[in-house]
């Protein structure tokens, strides 16, 4: 897959109130865990789907709570590439991240997780992260690009 952008086509499954939300991780805001517990419109039927950070992921699996996050891997801290020349500082250290196992960091919080390959992969995961009753990871490999500030 080349972007999220791809991604949010496979994700939209089509019931009405059920949210994709692409909130920041330590950069900018991020999934509060309590928001699987409070459904869309207080509704106990509809979901909030969201994604990533790490200490997010470790306290909704403490909490067994059936969120699922989707996580773009580009191998990368690609953002703050892009901060980076903007500032006019690049090829500033610890910024790429090659072997990164996301999906092993969540096995080890407890967490259900995936590495996918396809986008039929995705949607597949998708759907059964959907009624697993507990936190999922779903690790989406991307291309790095970069990032429009």
């Amino acid at each position: 897959m080349a972007s999220h952008g791809q991604a949010r086509i496979v994700l939209r499954h089509g019931q009405r109130g059920h949210r994709l939300g692409h909130p920041g991780g330590g950069g900018g805001r991020a999934g509060r865990p309590g928001q699987g517990r409070r459904p869309a419109g207080g509704r106990p039927d509809r979901r909030r789907i969201l994604q990533y950070s790490v200490q997010a992921i470790y306290t909704a699996a403490q909490h067994n709570l059936p969120i699922v996050y989707v996580v773009m891997r580009n191998q990368e801290y690609s953002i703050l590439k892009s901060f980076a020349v903007l500032e006019e500082t690049p090829g500033v250290p610890g910024l790429d991240l090659p072997g990164l196992d996301i999906a092993s960091v969540a096995r080890g919080f407890g967490c259900r997780a995936v590495d996918v390959e396809t986008t039929e992969d995705l949607e597949r995961e998708f759907k059964t992260a959907l009624t697993a009753g507990t936190t999922t990871v779903i690790v989406v490999p991307t291309q790095p690009q970069k990032a429009m500030l």
